[in-house]
């Protein structure tokens, strides 16, 4: 199965891209269940694996995340592109990636190797499609700033509409007060 790890997003935040995404000339938006801010994707996975990263996860200690998404930024290119808005969180959103990266080495699991640039993608466009109207919807947009209370363990299933993401397993994070 293919997995990914990923903060899931308050209802209210994904309401607020979702009337974002209405606004978008071209492009396919992602469904609203499917919208999150991944922290690390494992690829394709046995079940004693994705049990192995259930094991990890549920030993993860962090605050909950405070985040505000602007910036329109595109990722891609020859195979397609997303339109995302780029995450900021500070220090306890690279924090709280590290422990997860922690996590899954402690069970013997290498995520991609790549730079962690959080965002969450609202759209998929082909590689020949012009993003920039797109982008100039989210030119000025800022969401936020709104709270993570968990982490996901997600399943995702590819269709030709688009991929399918299931919940596995959900890991709360400390609401501090």
């Amino acid at each position: 199965m293919r997995l990914f790890i990923a903060l899931s997003l308050p209802d209210s935040a994904r309401a607020t891209l979702e009337a974002l995404q209405a606004r978008f000339p071209a492009g396919r938006p992602v469904p609203f269940d499917n919208l999150h801010l991944t922290l690390a994707f494992l690829g394709e996975q046995t079940e004693e694996a994705a049990e192995a990263v259930h094991e990890g996860l549920q030993t993860l200690r962090s605050p909950a995340q405070r985040l505000t998404l602007a910036g329109g930024t595109v990722f891609g290119g020859r195979h397609g592109q997303a339109i995302a808005l780029e995450a900021s969180g500070g220090a306890d959103l690279t924090t709280l990636h590290d422990r997860v990266l922690s996590r899954l080495r402690g069970v013997g699991i290498a995520p991609e190797r790549r730079r962690f640039r959080p965002h969450v993608t609202l759209a998929r466009m082909g590689a020949r499609e012009n993003a920039g109207p797109v982008l100039a919807v989210l030119a000025s947009a800022s969401v936020g700033p709104f709270l993570c209370d968990a982490v996901s363990l997600y399943a995702s299933t590819l269709h030709p509409d688009g991929a399918i993401h299931e919940e596995l397993a959900r890991y709360p994070l400390a609401l501090l007060i």
